[in-house]
């Protein structure tokens, strides 16, 4: 797991510049503590910050092939790359390194821009050719890990994050004020656009070519090319899910360092940690967070896991005040707002990590792939609801103000909505007419890419599968983001098993009603964890490593004192409307309403652009 850059000028007489280079490889340099390098030849540099996990002492980047006409920058872990190796091998091509970076240099030299089908693992790489002076840059098929863009009228810039791209200086400042609204209705912005103005994230399952001033962008892979297989039925899809998650875990294990799992002591983090525990023995290491509120602390389920497969325990208890400390630097690390309140304490958890293992297993991407979230039911049962002649969306309304439940709300939110509408409001998380009050200007013609991956989900039949794809593409790369940001801002890799290629073809070639029982969630991921895991782990109530914020920022000390000191030390925003917010927060301390939603998104916003200066 590395940090990667680099700058392609279009003018080829301009040569660029290692200092600025080197500052812009250095601004990340928590992400490749072990070692760094730079290629610089005239027009193009390309730049590298090292974590060693394989090929130790062989792995240094750039990289080159044996002619030294190619040259590699990459960040990420290949599972397959010593099949692929082999496979090199007998084609012909001799190997200096036992580093899989290596492998993709010579894979590019033998397939072409078609490297990028012969890989699993996670990945986001740039190839320089010298022979024809092109640029070719790939992102795995989920977006496991990030790379993010920007050309001007003399450059192209990339890094695997944002703030070394602004770091060199050439690409300006600028807030996206296209990005706003979508952030604060979806705690987020999904598709190529950031909060900074002309600067673009590489969709996952794609790659781009920059080549004579001219840029091209290829969609590789895609999850609406795979099909229903109609065939499977709920004992092939047990039998599929737990080898293919077994294969996922065994080759994520492959390390020549220390590793271990995050373990919240939920259903899915719990299952990785059972299953990579049988496989590696009492060499594995288990960590977690508990919390003093009892209503969120899973810290005894994480500790029932641990004592039953022998792990290496180690927790820690966050509270208020340990999060505020942290909040300004999980900001300043993922580049952007949060979109999660948890991303606080995956960084807490990775900086308890990192003094004893480099790489942990998680558990992210189940609830995506398997239906796991409530709201997956919400569609269906609205289009139940609809057929019933006397509920209609006023008593909805009515009900939702009376009985104190988030899914009837939300059912009443979106009672009078469109088909389009109500999948991509879906997963929402702030109130549209809350937002709109909040803003200053409308922005729900910003929301392209997510009406985009709406308007392609009409082919489906059932409308859990379009909300499952519709999250895969931008709820799940969102947590995905947050996962990378945070582990690395500790110098730690995390490795997501679920999000293996081959399981996540296979899950969406399930129908749903084979992954859904009488509305019970994710029942397949429950039924294959009742071989390794307590029932009453399995079946309580999902929490998922849950943060209370409402409660905190209701206190006078900690996350409640860092809330308070933004909103009034703000006096005017150019997009927001302070005195809306500052209203909501008095709503929310005297407990007149939950606003804990907009108070989050509205604090992360305002320290972002006090961080990034924008």
């Amino acid at each position: 797991m590395c940090g990667i850059a680099g700058v392609l000028y279009l003018d080829s007489s301009k040569a660029v510049d290692k200092n600025r280079l080197s500052s812009m490889r250095d601004v990340f340099t928590y992400r490749g503590p072990d070692d760094s390098g730079l290629y610089i030849s005239g027009a193009v540099g390309l730049a590298h910050r090292r974590l060693s996990i394989i090929g130790l002492s062989t792995g240094h980047q750039p990289m080159a092939d044996n002619t030294r006409k190619y040259w590699i920058v990459f960040n990420g872990e290949i599972y397959n790359y010593k099949e692929l190796k082999i496979e090199l091998e007998r084609k012909g091509y001799k190997f200096n390194t036992t580093s899989d970076t290596e492998v993709i240099v010579y894979l590019y030299k033998e397939y072409g821009y078609e490297c990028v089908n012969h890989l699993n693992g996670m990945f986001a790489f740039a190839i320089y050719n010298e022979n024809d002076k092109s640029l070719f840059l790939a992102r795995d098929r989920m977006g496991i890990k990030p790379l993010y863009y920007s050309k001007t009228k003399t450059g192209f810039y990339f890094s695997s994050e944002i703030k070394a791209i602004l770091e060199y200086g050439d690409v300006e400042r600028r807030i996206n004020n296209k990005s706003i609204y979508e952030y604060f209705m979806f705690r987020g912005v999904a598709g190529e656009n950031t909060m900074f103005e002309n600067v673009f994230s590489l969709l996952p399952g794609h790659y781009m070519v920059i080549k004579d001033s001219n840029t091209q962008i290829v969609n590789y892979w895609n999850l609406f090319d795979i099909p229903k297989d109609s065939t499977i039925d709920r004992f092939a899809a047990l039998e599929g899910i737990e080898s293919l998650l077994q294969d996922a875990i065994r080759i994520r294990l492959m390390s020549e360092v220390p590793l271990g799992t995050f373990c919240s002591g939920g259903i899915d983090s719990s299952l990785v940690t059972a299953i990579a525990a049988g496989i590696a023995g009492d060499n594995m290491n288990t960590f977690s967070v508990g919390f003093n509120e009892k209503n969120y602390d899973e810290s005894e389920y994480a500790k029932l896991v641990s004592d039953k497969y022998g792990t290496k325990h180690h927790e820690l208890v966050l509270n208020s005040d340990e999060f505020a400390c942290l909040l300004r630097r999980s900001i300043m690390l993922n580049d952007e707002p949060l979109h999660f309140s948890n991303s606080v304490h995956i960084l807490a958890l990775s900086e308890l990590a990192k003094h004893n293992v480099t790489v942990v297993l998680t558990g992210e991407g189940a609830d995506e792939l398997f239906l796991g979230y409530p709201r997956y039911l919400i569609p269906e049962l609205l289009n139940k609801i609809r057929g019933i002649s006397w509920i209609t969306s006023p008593i909805l309304k009515i009900l939702a103000s009376i009985i104190s439940d988030h899914r009837l709300k939300k059912l009443s939110d979106f009672s009078s909505l469109d088909k389009n509408s109500l999948l991509m409001l879906n997963s929402a998380v702030n109130q549209k007419d809350v937002v709109d009050s909040a803003m200053k200007r409308n922005g729900i013609d910003s929301l392209d890419y997510r009406k985009y991956v709406t308007a392609s989900m009409m082919n489906y039949e059932k409308t859990m599968d379009m909300v499952s794809i519709q999250d895969q593409l931008t709820y799940l790369v969102s947590i995905l983001n947050r996962q990378d940001k945070m582990s690395m801002g500790a110098s730690v890799e995390a490795r997501v098993p679920f999000i293996d290629y081959r399981l996540v073809e296979f899950a969406n070639s399930i129908p749903s009603p084979v992954k859904i029982e009488k509305n019970n969630t994710k029942m397949l991921i429950k039924l294959i964890a009742e071989k390794y895991l307590p029932r009453d782990l399995i079946y309580r109530r999902k929490s998922g490593f849950g943060v209370p914020i409402s409660n905190w920022i209701k206190e006078k000390n900690g996350l409640g004192k860092t809330v308070k000191d933004v909103l009034y030390d703000t006096k005017s925003d150019e997009n927001i409307d302070m005195d809306f917010v500052r209203d909501h927060y008095q709503m929310h301390v005297t407990e007149k309403k939950d606003a804990s939603e907009l108070l989050w998104t509205s604090v992360n916003y305002l320290m972002w652009r006090d961080i990034y200066s924008v």
